[in-house]
């Protein structure tokens, strides 16, 4: 009161047949221009009323009687409202006082769920601007639960009266609400205005489904629900699904609501309903119960999220997870959903329900209120306990048997309110059970109801109790002169600017989204398919290659990119950082080590979880190499075994004559005092990871520096002999430019500079080199024994931090192998559907090995069992629904071969050509005898031919022209000669054409100067 100065209008008694006329005949405006506070020209039927004024505070407004036989009572209202009582009468309210900005202004406040909060707001918008009268609508979303609370008690426990004027949930008035009600003298009705349906979605891949899609019947559901079944290939599952084919033991990851839901209401409700002999909790026994809350088991494939935000989250991002969803949800996500059986016994998902109409043009959805109302399920009373009524396995052929009601709560006694109050609440009902309101539901994903169910229009008339007064609003629909002009019409003909710039802004949204449609549409043959890796150097021009065939075989365009950085960095950018809000910079990573530990934790400690799987696609190994002279060892190899190898590399054996590796090379004549000059990797490597790996599994007593990619190694202030340098290449040239030096190297480049190599000692007890165990297929025996020995985890989304294959049994094999694997997050549902494509069919091609890439390279490609290990993890990774794969044609398939989504063979770029010619003509002079001239041209019609099969068009390929180390120095390498020809001859010709352009360039300055000597002046002498 302290912002509209008022006082009470005079209350002029009129006895006239009864009926009293209450009008402010004089008003105080509030201090801003405020208009009066008093609602004027009520009509009031009751006895004697009289004046009173100048009240200012709420304790003003109590008891005030004005005569022994009529006692007037003022009651204040905590809006700032005194409202004149007849006791003679009853409590019916004469008018509405009001102050402050909003004077005059009728409110009605609700609570409740949110799922119809969004169509709440916009009825409330609508009639706001379609009305004259200054009137509030406001709803509080905050869930069903809190909803019901703030309807039925103004306090916490204090069920005397309601706290908002009306409330709303998708579930009805619990059975302890309602009763206190009751008890509390009060009364209430249920008003359903829409219906819902709960599905239940899952990221199993649909490809391990089958087409028939998955199929779980309400008791299959209760076990898996209640943690009784836990594995997607469970017997009972499989029963129902014959083409279910996951990888076996493949866990059902199962996520329910962490608060209060409707969703877990009706979930909990059908499997409660329907099997509640199989609804049991798997550590108690006891039953699971049915409600927005109950107890879930504590296994570690169940998860609990918050929301329906959290759901779909795991839903999208969770390989193999199930969950319940208001349907409409599941459906904008495009989730698949589980067929369940209904009533009639037939098997369906809530989309094919709500797509089929019976007879009387009722869904799956509404007919099961149709069914409701016929069955007695829904009561005829709406001012009855209806805690217990529900639209679970109604029947019908096409009905869904999961289905809720929504509600809006009202009080039966609406006799305390005021005309336009009351009047105001009824509009907002009206409109929402109405045609108009109805046909707006399904902008938001819900069902309206049966007009079996649409009862308002009888609750109206027959249950609430009105006050004696109530501003009747009307629906202008269509243009009704000088009615529809009226204070109480709120009219379709009326609007404000913001609902109109609203609807404008939809149209025009819904418009941009139906081009964008028909551009991603026109843009499928153009549009531009990105894909970026990052990570370990070694695969680089393997990558790089298989990029450019995809590339050049693709009839869209695709940008596919890989860029160099090393393992650890290949790494850090998979799992990102705090800036990207640990989200990856790449769409897959690579490293010749799995993902460390402290990084895979991160990314499992996001919310929802990053997983990730390992996928293994090539084997190399890491080679100890020398530079002594092999006259020095007796012209035999050089053997070191793990522990000595462990002292030379921490730095307590310095000399080559030590008397441990004199035990092991007996013809060993290396001068006294001769120190072994070690070189190490100074940046972090998998190489160095590989040998510091070896050496601790085989000595760890002797090897004191760790393990990892990184070391503190012995530096130059106490060991002059160590050595760092930085990269592959400067271990090169480490090797080949230090007499006396070892160190270690990825084997193949090694091999390719000719360098001495230290033979080990394998665990079968064979020494030999890593060239002649390669030779022998040592490498991916390595490989396959790992597989068999349980190396590799079954899971490929666990952590593999501790996977190596060092010391591996088997005759041929080499002890220290490193594995290259891709890093790939296992869920792409978020990620643009092309570019998962494309990186689904990149995997595919790196996996498979179809061109031999592995070999082309230097690497030994995996053994059968570890390609199969990898195909299976990568089977796991789930995609976005509806994504359009690329597939290979590998042979002429006509029509087939041309459609935008094949990467063809038959299809190539120059580039490709020219490589393989250039490669085929250097091959050719690296056969070629000295002195002997250039290949002849190929092909019988003179013309460059064929390059040679798919596989021949190398990109990036390394070509040893000459091996540094090689000892016969008197042999000629054509190659250099013939480039060295070429260039002279290019140089000559060059020389030519620029002496005949100086020529020719001399000529015309003379002629110019002979013709115009006053432009150019006179020629120089």
């Amino acid at each position: 009161l302290k912002s509209c100065a008022f006082a009470w209008a005079a209350m002029v008694s009129v006895r006239a047949a009864s009926v009293c006329f209450l009008f402010a005949v004089a008003s105080i405006p509030g201090g801003n221009g405020q208009s009066p506070c008093w609602e004027a020209d009520v009509e009031y039927t009751g006895t004697e009323i009289s004046t009173r004024s100048n009240v200012k505070y709420s304790g003003a407004c109590q008891n005030f009687c004005l005569s022994d036989t009529a006692c007037q009572v003022y009651t204040w209202k905590s809006d700032l409202t005194c409202v004149l009582f007849s006791n003679t009468t009853g409590t019916a309210p004469l008018a509405d006082a009001h102050s402050g900005p909003g004077a005059c202004e009728i409110e009605v406040d609700g609570s409740g769920t949110t799922n119809p909060s969004k169509f709440f707001w916009q009825v409330m918008e609508i009639m706001r601007a379609r009305s004259t009268k200054d009137f509030r609508l406001t709803y509080r979303a905050v869930g069903s639960g809190t909803g019901q609370k703030e309807f039925s008690q103004v306090a916490d426990g204090d069920y005397s009266a309601a706290l908002s004027d009306f409330g709303s949930g998708d579930i009805p008035m619990s059975s302890t609400h309602y009763n206190q009600i009751l008890a509390n003298g009060r009364r209430m009705v249920h008003v359903p205005f829409s219906l819902g349906a709960i599905g239940i979605f899952h990221s199993v891949l649909g490809a391990e489904v089958g087409s028939q899609g998955l199929k779980l019947s309400p008791c299959i559901l209760a076990r898996i629900f209640s943690g009784q079944i836990t594995q997607w290939d469970h017997a009972d599952i499989k029963a129902d699904n014959p083409d279910l084919d996951v990888p076996a033991g493949t866990k059902i990851q199962v996520g329910h609501r962490r608060l209060g839901s409707s969703s877990t209401g009706g979930t909990t409700g059908y499997l409660e309903t329907k099997c509640n002999a199989s609804w049991t909790h798997v550590s108690t026994g006891a039953p699971m119960g049915s409600g927005s809350i109950i107890t879930w088991p504590d296994l570690d494939n169940f998860h609990e999220v918050e929301g329906s935000p959290g759901m779909k989250a795991l839903i999208a991002y969770t390989a193999y997870a199930i969950g319940y969803l208001d349907a409409g949800h599941g459906h904008q996500r495009a989730f698949s959903e589980v067929k369940l059986l209904n009533e009639d016994g037939t098997w369906l998902t809530s989309s094919e329900a709500i797509e089929v109409e019976d007879a009387d043009g009722n869904n799956g959805i509404a007919a099961a209120g149709k069914a409701g109302v016929d069955s007695g399920s829904i009561p005829s009373d709406t001012t009855a306990d209806w805690s217990s009524v529900n639209l679970y396995s109604k029947a019908g052929p096409n009905t869904w048997p999961i289905v809720l009601v929504s509600y809006i709560y009202l009080s039966k006694d609406w006799t305390m309110m005021t005309p336009g109050k009351a009047g105001i609440l009824k509009a907002f009902v009206d409109f929402v059970t109405g045609s108009e309101g109805q046909d707006l539901l399904a902008d938001y994903s819900f069902n309206k109801i049966p007009t079996a169910m649409n009862s308002w229009s009888n609750t109206w008339a027959d249950v609430i109790d009105k006050p004696g007064i109530v501003t009747d609003f009307t629906f202008e629909n269509s243009t009704d002169p000088w009615d529809g002009q009226h204070s109480d019409v709120i009219s379709v003909k009326r609007n404000s600017y913001s609902m109109w710039k609203l609807n404008e802004l939809s149209v025009a949204i819904e418009s941009a989204a139906s081009r964008l449609e028909a551009l991603e549409a026109s843009l499928n043959d153009y549009g531009i398919v990105p894909l970026h890796g990052s990570g370990t150097t070694n695969p680089k021009n393997m990558f790089a290659k298989a990029m450019k065939l995809m590339e050049h075989r693709a009839r869209v365009p695709m940008l596919l990119t890989y860029r160099a950085v090393g393992s650890s960095t290949g790494q850090k950018e998979f799992v990102g950082n705090d800036e990207s809000g640990n989200k990856s910079y790449n769409h897959f990573g690579a490293g010749d080590i799995p993902m460390s530990q402290d990084r895979y934790d991160t990314l499992m400690g996001q919310s929802p979880p990053e997983g990730m799987v390992h996928l293994p696609f090539a084997l190399g190994a890491i080679g100890i190499f020398h530079n002594v002279p092999s006259s020095e060892l007796g012209d035999a190899e050089l053997k070191l075994n793990a522990c000595t190898l462990a002292k030379i590399f921490t730095g307590v054996i310095t000399d080559w004559r030590h008397g441990e590796i004199e035990a092991q090379n007996p013809g060993i004549s290396v001068p006294e005092g001769t120190k072994i000059q070690v070189g190490h990797r100074s940046l972090g490597s998998s190489s160095t990871g590989g040998l510091a790996g070896y050496l601790h599994k085989k000595c760890a007593a002797a090897w004191s520096l760790g393990t990892g990619s990184t070391l503190d190694w012995p530096t130059n202030d106490t060991h002059d002999n160590f050595h760092p340098v930085q990269g592959s290449p400067g271990m090169q040239t480490h090797i080949k430019d230090t007499p006396y030096s070892i160190g270690y190297l990825d084997a193949g480049h090694g091999h390719d500079f000719g360098f001495a190599e230290v033979a080990l000692q394998n665990k079968a007890g064979y020494t030999r080199t890593s060239k002649t165990s390669i030779e022998a297929g040592g490498v991916a025996q390595a490989g396959a024994a790992g597989v068999a020995e349980g190396v590799f985890p079954t899971d490929a989304s666990a952590d593999w931090s501790g996977v190596n294959l060092y010391d591996m049994p088997g005759d041929s094999t080499w002890p220290i192998v490193l594995v290259s694997y891709m890093y790939v997050k296992k869920s792409q549902e978020s990620t643009n559907p092309k570019t998962a494509a494309a990186l689904k069919a990149f995997i595919s091609m790196i996996l498979n090995n179809d061109e031999g890439l592995c070999e082309e390279f230097g690497f030994t490609a995996p053994s059968a069992e570890l390609k199969n290990l990898a195909l299976n993890a990568a089977q796991t990774i789930a995609y976005p629904a509806g994504m359009t794969e690329f597939s290979f044609e590998t042979s002429t398939a006509p029509w087939v071969g041309m459609k935008s989504n094949v990467i063809s063979m038959k299809r190539h770029s120059f580039d490709d050509y020219e490589r393989a010619v250039m490669k085929s003509d250097i091959a050719a002079l690296q056969a070629s005898p000295p002195g002997a001239g250039p290949p002849g041209p190929r092909g019988g019609d003179g013309l460059r031919g064929d390059p040679g099969p798919p596989g021949a068009d190398a990109v990036g390929g390394t070509t040893v022209l000459s091996s540094p180390g090689s000892s016969d120095g008197d042999g000629i390498d054509i190659v250099p000669v013939a480039i060295s020809a070429v260039a002279v001859v290019l140089s000559l010709i060059s020389c030519c054409f620029g002496f005949l352009a100086f020529r020719a360039t001399k000529n015309t300055r003379h002629q110019a100067l002979s013709e115009n000597p006053q432009v150019y002046g006179s020629p120089a002498m």
